[in-house]
């Protein structure tokens, strides 16, 4: 079973380097003079971004009031 699933991995694989035209992902990206294209990939990057700066704000945040809580615990 899992030899079957590892051909049918390879075989999408070397069909998909055969055939690179199939396998853009974003017809729009083409076009990067229009202003609807441009702000696809604007909004792509915020999308990416947003879980790092949240996750950097609260583990920041937590790393803050725990130097907090220490610094007033020493003096």
């Amino acid at each position: 079973m899992i030899r079957q699933i590892l051909l049918w991995i390879l075989l999408i694989g070397i069909v998909g380097l055969i055939i690179p035209i199939t396998l853009e992902a974003c017809p729009a990206c083409k076009n990067l003079d229009e202003p609807i294209a441009r702000g696809f990939n604007w909004s792509v990057l915020f999308m990416m971004a947003m879980p790092f700066t949240v996750f950097g704000i609260i583990g920041g945040s937590v790393f803050y009031c725990y130097r907090r809580a220490n610094r007033n615990l020493n003096a």
